[in-house]
């Protein structure tokens, strides 16, 4: 058991708290860094919205089975998953297109 003095029970009180607060601190400014980076994603996604939703019929439907090609193959030689979700991308984002339209 140790004795510590009111002083030293003070001092270690107080440190404690400012590594608390000094942390918390670091989780307000991560989760305002998050917020920025949502909006940015949603900027892009709008963006990518409206590029495929200018594109002729048949380009759409070009991008769609290539996105699904490219995307089948990886999946099918085991490439790693980020890869293979990012080919599938443009089909997912033309297949969102189409369904964002028929609920409009």
């Amino acid at each position: 058991m140790t004795s510590e003095t009111p002083k030293t029970t003070r001092a270690r009180i107080s440190r404690t708290r400012k590594a608390a607060a000094s942390r918390a601190g670091g989780l307000v400014a991560s989760a305002r860094d998050l917020a920025g980076q949502v909006d940015a994603v949603k900027d892009s996604a709008r963006d990518a919205y409206r590029t495929v939703e200018t594109m002729p019929k048949s380009q759409q439907k070009t991008l769609t089975r290539a996105s699904l090609g490219i995307g089948a193959a990886l999946f099918i030689l085991g490439a790693p998953r980020i890869l293979t979700l990012l080919a599938f991308l443009p089909a997912l984002a033309v297949a969102g297109m189409k369904v964002a339209k028929r609920h409009a």
